[in-house]
């Protein structure tokens, strides 16, 4: 009896080839939501932290610090390996949606319908966002980084930063007493997240690890454009540390968190449409319901951080007006003493 033909190895090798391109985005989509959980859980450690009593409060921070400085960051430099910037941006929403969901039970932080309802605009432009955006990351070579690096665009970009930046230095409230005011949390929110959405640092140093790595060609290593991606990552990433610990340790995390996350969402989107052109392809009803999706992301986010704050205003306002009240010796609510009269009743 003939034997049966087997099967040639160049065809079924071939066929679990073409599954690459295809599940590349799904393992970046992946790696930037399980960075999301990681990087809240290590934020929440920190607040926990700062507002703890306790000779133990130095290993929750030093375990925060490891899970939102360390394990997150390499886990989303993973994902912008596999996936473009515009697609992963959006989902950084999720920070705020895991914060909603943990921080009543974690920090006692109250829990609102401003929050849900802001929650519930996040998590829709999360999700559609994305459906819309450029699904595949063409590999790129140094030339095509420079291209973009290079470029009135790219130095457009970096004044618009600069006077931005001066503008916070100059507008930046100083912390009065234990209650800093509101606007003082806001601008160092936004201040990091402005510095967290510098992604096109870290997805082009991704771009450059996973050509080193995957095709063995460390060539682009020789160019100093390659050390100037990685020294700009290297400094977001640090300067968004230290304004994030800063506001932490000053501010509530349901405050911090969204207008951190809101403001680095919209960097990120604009920033990988204008200096890395990765929209620049979309037709223009894919355009529009990308745009869309960052609207509703950043609408909840408004919505969460307005809530946010108007709680914070309200604890500076009775906190001052018991102030006032002790000025003028009239007993306040924590200063009168009920002192108990037990009174008997005659048969």
């Amino acid at each position: 009896m003939p034997a049966r033909p087997a099967m040639p190895a160049l065809t079924l090798g071939r066929k679990w080839w073409n599954w690459g391109p295809a599940l590349m985005p799904v393992i970046g989509v992946a790696l930037i939501l399980f960075k999301t959980f990681i990087i809240i859980m290590g934020l929440q450690l920190l607040r926990y932290a700062a507002i703890m009593e306790s000779r133990r409060k130095w290993r929750f921070r030093l375990l925060g610090l490891s899970m939102a400085m360390a394990v997150g960051p390499l886990c989303e430099v993973s994902a912008y390996a596999f996936a473009p910037q515009s697609l992963l941006a959006p989902l950084d929403g999720f920070d705020v949606i895991w914060n909603i969901l943990l921080a009543p039970y974690t920090l006692g932080e109250s829990l609102t319908s401003s929050k849900l309802l802001g929650s519930g605009f996040v998590f829709a432009g999360a999700v559609s966002a994305p459906m819309f955006s450029p699904h595949s990351k063409p590999p790129e070579t140094m030339d095509d980084l420079r291209e973009k690096f290079i470029s009135r665009s790219f130095l457009g970009w970096i004044l618009v930063c600069i006077s931005l930046a001066c503008f916070a230095c100059l507008t930046m409230p100083p912390k009065n007493g234990a209650r800093p005011p509101a606007r003082r949390g806001l601008l160092l929110a936004m201040a990091g997240g402005f510095l967290a959405g510098q992604r096109y640092f870290m997805s082009s140093t991704a771009t450059v690890l996973h050509t080193s790595f995957d095709e063995g060609n460390w060539d682009m290593w020789y160019d100093p454009l390659a050390y100037f991606i990685l020294g700009g990552m290297l400094f977001c990433a640090a300067m968004n540390a230290v304004l994030l610990n800063k506001g932490l340790a000053e501010f509530e995390a349901m405050m911090m968190i969204p207008t951190f996350v809101g403001t680095s969402i919209v960097t990120t989107s604009v920033s990988a449409a204008v200096i890395l052109k990765e929209t620049a392809t979309l037709i223009a009803w894919r355009l529009l319901g990308y745009w869309f999706g960052i609207l509703l992301v950043v609408t909840g986010l408004v919505i969460i951080a307005r809530d946010a704050r108007r709680q914070l205003d309200g604890c500076e306002d009775a906190s001052g007006q018991q102030a006032e009240r002790r000025l003028m010796g009239i007993p306040t609510e924590q200063s009168r003493v009920v002192v108990p009269v037990d009174i008997a009743v005659a048969d």
